[in-house]
């Protein structure tokens, strides 16, 4: 199968997976995290700070919702997913009718915006998802203005050594039995545990942001590795 067919089945599993998932969304990032990436989202949209903000992956809006409160002047949502935008269309309805925040159906590979648009941009829960990640990076950077801000809050790759291994375990045995009991889904719940363990690392993301023109890169975990925040800057 040629780059460009793996790319589009890949793609299609995840909007058909985050569908199924849109309404339960705000738990399957509970559980991956055991409840604490509250913490890290909100030091990423700290980061980002004033100015227009494009939310890659938007989800369920609470990326959106956490740079408004830190200062956003204005944030953009674009996500494949018509289910997860209807998710975080209701959420931040206030923030819509004040023109704070927009929309937008698309593809972080074909973002459908013209060279630097954004002041900021910031995603979460993305990136460990994407086949050839590199040139989603490059669409970031060709959107994003000079001196610009990047931040991404996931779940990466778990940390070597004891407590990586415990983490380890609970991906493995706990999370799909909170996906059967909680969202009744627990096959999905299982390839999320799964994606984590063969993402790469926080410092492989901030390297994979250098090689895409990005500078001042910064993989910093939190929790003991559970989740990092990862910065960067347009020169």
């Amino acid at each position: 199968m040629s780059t460009t067919r793996r790319l589009a089945a890949s793609q299609q599993f995840l909007d058909d997976l985050y569908g199924r998932l849109a309404r339960r969304y705000d738990l399957v990032n509970a559980v991956q995290s055991a409840g604490l990436v509250g913490f890290a989202r909100r030091a990423a949209a700290r980061h980002l700070g004033a100015g227009v903000v494009l939310d890659v992956g938007a989800g369920s809006g609470d990326l959106a919702a956490a740079c408004l409160a830190a200062g956003a002047d204005r944030v953009v949502c674009l996500d494949r997913s018509p289910p997860m935008l209807a998710v975080a269309r209701e959420k931040l309805a206030g923030e819509e009718r004040a023109g704070r925040v927009a929309f937008v159906r698309g593809d972080v590979f074909r973002l459908p915006f013209d060279d630097e648009t954004f002041d900021h941009v910031g995603s979460g829960f993305v990136f460990r998802n994407l086949p050839a990640a590199e040139e989603a990076f490059g669409e970031l950077f060709r959107v994003l203005k000079p001196g610009g801000n990047f931040a991404s809050v996931d779940v990466l790759a778990p940390p070597p050594g004891l407590f990586g291994a415990a983490y380890r375990l609970y991906l493995n045995t706990m999370v799909p039995v909170w996906g059967r009991l909680f969202a009744g889904d627990r096959p999905a719940y299982k390839y999320l545990a799964a994606s984590i363990q063969r993402c790469f690392t926080g410092e492989e993301f901030a390297l994979r942001l250098e090689a895409a023109g990005f500078e001042a890169t910064r993989a910093q975990p939190w929790f003991g590795g559970i989740c990092y925040v990862v910065t960067g800057r347009k020169p």
